[in-house]
Formats: structure tokens, C-alpha cells, sequence
């Protein structure tokens, strides 16, 4: 319960442009845009993340899980970046949580 209300207030304040770093503190990305993923298991969140050089780089589809913490400026999430960058592939069942 603790974890499903923590996910809903990392989703409401989640913005474009924050920036995303992995456990060790180590920038990913910056957020592109929040998602709802609709489907059998219900609804959750996937928070788009820009990489590379002025985001020119690929795009991850990071489950809202997977976030640990919050600063006004930053996400971080709890795996590391080598796991990050598997999420390479969005989720079916996508639209934009504007």
C-alpha cells in the first residue's frame, strides 16, 4: 500500500525537463514526457526519459516503479544505468498522461 501511494505522488510531480540519474547519482537523461500504460493489469505509469547529447540520444521507457526518490530538479531511480538503458522498447498500451 506504502509503495502504491509513494508511485501516485512521484507521478503527480514528475515534469518535462527534470533530470533522471540512476542509484549511484549518475545522469541518464531529462524527462521527456509522463505516459499511462493501460491494460489487463490495470494502469500504471511510464516516465519517457531523453538521452544523450542535448537529448538527441535514444529514448527509455522507465516503469514509475523503478523511481526511489524525488528532488525538485531530479529523478532518481533505484537500478543502475546499465539496467536503464534496457528499456529501450515503449510499452504497448502508451498515451501521454497530459
Amino acid at each position: 500500500m506504502q509503495d502504491t501511494v509513494r508511485v501516485a505522488e512521484f507521478a503527480g510531480r514528475i515534469a518535462e525537463g527534470m533530470d533522471v540519474c540512476d542509484v549511484a547519482g549518475e545522469k541518464i537523461g531529462k524527462v521527456a514526457r509522463l505516459h499511462r500504460r493501460t491494460g489487463a493489469a490495470g494502469e500504471d505509469s511510464v516516465v519517457e526519459v531523453k538521452t544523450g547529447f542535448l537529448g538527441l540520444g535514444s529514448h527509455l521507457y522507465v516503469p514509475i516503479g523503478e523511481v526511489q526518490d524525488m528532488t525538485s530538479e531530479c529523478v532518481f531511480l533505484r537500478v543502475a544505468k546499465e539496467v536503464a538503458e534496457g528499456w529501450r522498447e515503449p510499452p504497448a498500451g502508451l498515451e501521454a498522461a497530459r
